[in-house]
């Protein structure tokens, strides 16, 4: 959710950009505001990957009744 918010800034330069008739400046800005969400997209879908790996893990040893796993 707070890796959304990176692009914000940058859309408003598109917008700013477009407005003065810089298209190549909003071109630029453009793509980098795409390169955030993938990165944040990225970063979120494997933020979710890993907690859904430790939560099974973690189930899976609390189920796990021997005494193998004391230290």
């Amino acid at each position: 959710l707070l890796l959304g918010f990176w692009g914000r800034p940058l859309i408003a330069q598109v917008r700013t950009a477009v407005a003065r008739g810089d298209l190549a400046q909003a071109e630029v800005a453009s793509r980098e505001a795409r390169n955030f969400a993938f990165i944040s997209l990225a970063v979120g879908v494997a933020a979710t990957v890993l907690c859904t790996i430790l939560t099974v893990v973690i189930l899976i040893a609390a189920q796990h009744h021997d005494n193998d796993w004391d230290p």
